[in-house]
């Protein structure tokens, strides 16, 4: 799991990944800051340092949702690889520095090459489970990004010198996810995503709020499994 310093530290090198023949200087933006907007020409592949980013994508029903969070070492402008426009826009949820790639040598590299493509499928994976989520109950999608925010960008909270020893066991989230962004990342509602918060911090699955989070793993999956059962 990352910790905080994972998510917000101030060194910017991708070394171990990228050769120093192929990095290009690297880029910085503040939370709310636009790498690349959707329809906007695909040139450079991005590998994220550190930070999170959040992909934002359009509806049919016009409305614009999140279709991903990026952290460390995921890849970014994957359209760049098929010379297409952006599919997404991408905007800082936290300080993020990420190493721009042409495209074109990267892939001729063959550690790098092989890099891109086990993040990609990665981030595929996670695609394919977050449609699988979207059918489950509404409550049950709250739960499941919460066990994989977990599982992604998660630390144990008894880092954190500040919590209270009764929350000692479970997993602190750095992120600052307003309940719009939680709304728009599960497929909801901000009044539904409101409510459910509401539930499972009485049911012991989630403490904190926006930007201290804490998710009980166990408590969380008893919960997906309450409401999947209440439609069954």
């Amino acid at each position: 799991m990352l910790s905080v310093t994972d998510l917000t530290r101030n060194d910017c090198t991708t070394a171990e990944i990228v050769p120093s023949t192929l990095a290009h200087p690297t880029r910085t933006l503040e939370p709310g800051n636009t790498l690349y907007e959707a329809g906007r020409e695909a040139s450079s592949l991005y590998i994220v340092n550190h930070g999170v980013l959040k992909a934002v994508v359009p509806t049919s029903l016009g409305r614009d949702r999140i279709a991903d969070l990026y952290g460390p070492g995921d890849i970014l402008g994957a359209a760049a690889l098929e010379g297409r426009p952006h599919a997404e826009t991408v905007i800082a949820v936290h300080d993020a520095c990420l190493t721009p790639l042409d495209p074109q040598q990267a892939m001729n590299d063959r550690r790098l090459r092989e890099y891109i493509m086990r993040s990609l499928a990665r981030q595929l994976r996670r695609s394919r489970e977050a449609v699988d989520d979207a059918e489950l109950p509404v409550g049950a999608r709250v739960t499941r990004a919460f066990l994989r925010l977990s599982e992604r960008f998660g630390q144990p909270a008894d880092d954190q010198g500040a919590v209270p020893s009764n929350t000692r066991e479970g997993i602190k989230l750095p992120l600052a996810l307003t309940h719009e962004d939680l709304a728009s990342l599960t497929g909801s509602s901000r009044v539904t995503i409101t409510r459910i918060l509401g539930e499972l911090r009485q049911e012991g699955a989630l403490s904190g709020t926006r930007g201290v989070y804490l998710a009980h793993r166990r408590e969380l999956e008893a919960a997906t499994d309450h409401y999947v059962m209440q439609v069954i």
